[in-house]
């Protein structure tokens, strides 16, 4: 939930976030102390022309297929304090087809939020990754890669009474199986990958938020332009206090012209969700 009341904010900051869904940008909350919350999402990705440059995704679940994809994120985040929280991930592709197994993208990760500042109402927040090892087929299909990788967030979010901004700034280390392709792309790959992201979210009233996500990312395709560029919209509607429904659209491209609809995307991303609080 976000904070209408500064007083409100002041003291729920460590508890109350809306997680990472439907936004590419994570926040510095947290899930409180022995609480629990589970997001389960249902994204399409839309390709043109073949394209094989990564879809910006949570740390993990980048595709790198040449085709159109279908696929269910699921993540379960515990809170272990009210500063510190662990999560487990998968996603499972109901297209593209072959011959491998349609679960993938294992992500491990913590949050620590190591700082927060209640007058000036801003903290500050680290989270480490690390994903475990797809197979061989699913690297070459676009679903993971085949070597054990991991990253780093660190993660900045401002809070005012009726909107927040959150920062991010992402290290990820993804090396894989050279003896093959990543989908079904010859060129070697970069392996020490960059992105950054903002995201500011807006509450319209006590149950909906909008937000504004755009982030540049390094392009791993070593034969192509270094960057790549997203912009995101997304809504979230509070049905309750412990459930949200997002959704959200982005688009990815290799200039903004291409990510603000002023020109053709490179692909597009769209996704719908749930997140439960228990």
């Amino acid at each position: 939930m976000y904070r209408i009341l500064i007083c409100t904010l002041l003291s729920c900051m460590p508890q109350l976030a809306f997680g990472f869904e439907p936004l590419n940008t994570d926040d510095a909350g947290t899930v409180k102390a022995g609480g629990n919350q589970i997001e389960q999402y249902f994204f399409m990705i839309n390709r043109s022309g073949g394209n094989q440059q990564v879809d910006i995704v949570t740390p993990g679940e980048e595709y790198t297929g040449q085709s159109s994809a279908k696929a269910l994120p699921f993540t379960y985040t515990r809170g272990i304090e009210n500063d510190l929280e662990a999560s487990i991930s998968a996603t499972y592709y109901n297209t593209p087809n072959g011959n491998f197994s349609k679960v993938t993208n294992y992500v491990i990760a913590s949050k620590w939020r190591f700082y927060e500042n209640t007058e000036e109402q801003y903290a500050l927040a680290i989270k480490p990754t690390l994903v475990l090892p797809s197979s061989k087929q699913q690297q070459v299909a676009g679903l993971g890669l085949a070597a054990m990788n991991y990253g780093l967030n660190l993660i900045a979010s401002k809070y005012w009474s009726e909107i927040e901004v959150h920062l991010n700034a992402i290290y990820m280390r993804s090396p894989y199986n050279t003896n093959y392709n990543v989908g079904y792309g010859a060129d070697p790959n970069r392996t020490n990958i960059f992105l950054v992201s903002v995201a500011p979210v807006w509450a319209i009233n006590q149950n909906l938020k909008l937000a504004l996500d755009i982030g540049a990312s390094t392009n791993p395709p070593t034969t192509e332009q270094y960057l790549s560029h997203y912009a995101l919209i997304a809504g979230i509607y509070s049905l309750t206090n412990d459930i949200d429904l997002g959704i959200s659209y982005m688009r990815t491209g290799m200039n903004y012209g291409e990510t603000f609809a002023l020109q053709q995307s490179s692909a597009t991303r769209s996704e719908v969700g749930i997140t439960w609080r228990f």
